[in-house]
């Protein structure tokens, strides 16, 4: 069921709360800047001091922009050749890895220099990256391969192509190195295991699985499952569904907080243009229509858990949202927004 209201108050299918259930609490936008054009990933820096953002529209320069993540100040410009999808950084955050969409491959870019230093093709317009949690491994999501590229991070060559389904996106590994993949339109997910990922099975999901995440513990994996509007969480061990929770319309991004209390989502549609969070403890969840954001797009959550930066794709803004009363300048941020608020909404596919 589409969900049109701004805030509602939903209960997970499976695993009901017990009586005295509340709602995550109240959201706010608290800080907002200008992006490139089509901002579409967001990567908080390790130290939690940086929100890197993709600007998709940006072909060969300011492909990247570097904000202060509790102001939201711009603090610097990346300028690569291609068209940047996403990105991920080093645990040290000295490298940001960058999937190009025109030029099939991985961009490794120093971060002190803004340069980059090394580029490896993958299969055809990769977009999702994730590291192994060793950091020996760069995995990329090839959309239009229907492929993951398995990258040597030492020697930053390709050293083997994993077939998987249609479009794949979402893409996330525990630390027992098992890989799970997304397939857009595939209504399924990859699984590979083993030192060579030889061991490979599929199971099935929910319609137009987009994007994956782990909670901190690797149990449960997260998947917002872009056509029903929901968040569905599953067991790690026996790959079984335990909840399934409405959130706003066609979630893209998600993301768990360091805590993994919370899952927060960037959710696309226009129907809600929101931002939604769901409480793993009673499995409820707050949907924030968020003032001026033409279609979510990228999130990333703050170290406390409490706020998080989301794109939106056709406004070219960030949004910095947060629990109410829990930082940055509202009333400023309101004003800022005021400005762009009643411009045409536009329409658009997913990606």
């Amino acid at each position: 069921m589409k969900l049109r209201h701004a805030v509602i108050a939903v209960i997970a299918v499976l695993g009901a709360p017990s009586i005295g259930w509340a709602l995550p609490p109240a959201l706010e936008v608290q800080q907002v800047a200008a992006t490139g054009s089509m901002p579409k990933g967001a990567t908080l820096s390790p130290d939690g001091k940086r929100y890197y953002v993709t600007n998709f529209g940006q072909r060969d320069a300011r492909n990247i922009s570097v904000f202060d993540s509790s102001s939201l100040t711009l603090i610097d410009t990346i300028n690569v050749p291609g068209t940047v999808v996403e990105t991920v950084l080093s645990k040290n955050g000295a490298t940001l890895y960058a999937s190009n969409f025109a030029r099939h491959s991985v961009q490794v870019i120093d971060v002190a220099t803004k340069t980059v230093k090394a580029e490896v093709s993958t299969g055809t317009h990769p977009k999702i990256l994730v590291l192994s949690p060793d950091q020996k491994w760069l995995f990329a999501a090839n959309w239009a391969g229907n492929s993951v590229t398995q990258i040597d991070v030492a020697t930053m060559q390709s050293v083997r192509t994993l077939p998987v389904g249609v479009h794949p996106r979402g893409t996330v590994m525990t630390s027992s190195g098992k890989l799970f993949v997304a397939n857009f339109d595939g209504a399924s997910i990859d699984v590979f295991e083993g030192s060579d990922f030889s061991r490979h099975h599929r199971f099935a999901t929910c319609m137009i699985p987009r994007h994956l995440a782990l909670s901190p513990d690797d149990k449960t994996l997260y998947v917002s499952c872009f056509h029903d509007s929901t968040i569905h969480a599953i067991d790690v061990a026996t790959e079984t569904i335990l909840h399934r929770v409405a959130i706003g319309n066609s979630p893209k991004s998600i993301e768990v907080s360091r805590d993994g209390r919370y899952v927060w989502s960037a959710d696309f549609g226009k129907e809600t243009n929101s931002v939604s969070v769901v409480d793993t403890t009673d499995w409820t969840a707050r949907v924030f229509t968020v003032p001026g954001m033409d279609r979510g797009s990228g999130i990333a959550v703050a170290p406390d858990g409490k706020h998080a930066a989301v794109t939106g794709w056709w406004d070219n803004h960030v949004y910095l949202v947060g629990f109410a009363g829990t930082g940055g300048n509202p009333r400023a941020a309101t004003q800022r927004i005021q400005e762009w608020i009643n411009l045409p909404k536009h329409d658009a596919a997913p990606h």
